[in-house]
């Protein structure tokens, strides 16, 4: 957007008046958009390779622009650009793995986490009858009712845990060999 000569000519009165710095306040107030430190300037490499080729036309004799400097800039640009890619096509890969995961869980019965309205933590038995994506979320619906994936603490039912810990003692004969029997010369 051009800017007027007023508001070149007010922006120039207020940084004399302000000692050089002004609010990001004072610079809205101007009509002057502020971007806050990590986010989007909305730049990308088409507008990165304009910025060279007009500083490239506006060279002077006296002041040639390092060409070596703009090469490095541009390596650093494209490598950017790719890793945005990749991990771009890694994110959809993923996805893509978790939804293919989640449809071959349908007809199996599986066991889902699901916390009562004390807080208690309830196991839910039945099974998948479809899956699908809720608020970029994988979810299953099992008899009925929506779960997210996350939630399956198992594939099947859990085991019952025994009232009392099993006796566990390794080495129960109070060898060192760690209960295995020494051959005979």
């Amino acid at each position: 957007m051009p800017t007027s000569l007023e508001s070149l000519y007010s922006t120039q009165s207020a940084l004399r008046t302000s000692g050089g710095a002004l609010t990001a306040e004072e610079l809205e107030k101007m009509g002057i958009e502020v971007k806050q430190p990590g986010e989007d300037l909305g730049l990308d490499f088409t507008d990165y390779l304009q910025l060279m080729i007009q500083q490239l036309q506006n060279q002077t004799i006296d002041n040639a622009t390092d060409t070596t400097d703009m090469l490095n800039q541009l390596v650093q640009m494209s490598v950017v650009q790719m890793m945005s890619t990749v991990q771009t096509t890694i994110e959809t890969l993923v996805d893509a793995s978790t939804l293919s995961y989640a449809a071959s869980l349908v007809g199996k019965t599986v066991t889902v986490a699901k916390y009562d309205d004390e807080g208690n933590l309830q196991e839910v038995v039945g099974t998948v009858t479809g899956t699908g994506s809720y608020q970029n979320t994988p979810v299953i619906f099992v008899d009925g009712e929506m779960y997210a994936l996350s939630d399956i603490m198992a594939v099947g039912t859990l085991p019952e845990l025994p009232e009392t810990p099993p006796e566990t003692g390794e080495g129960g004969d109070g060898s060192s060999d760690g209960g295995q029997e020494t051959p005979a010369p």
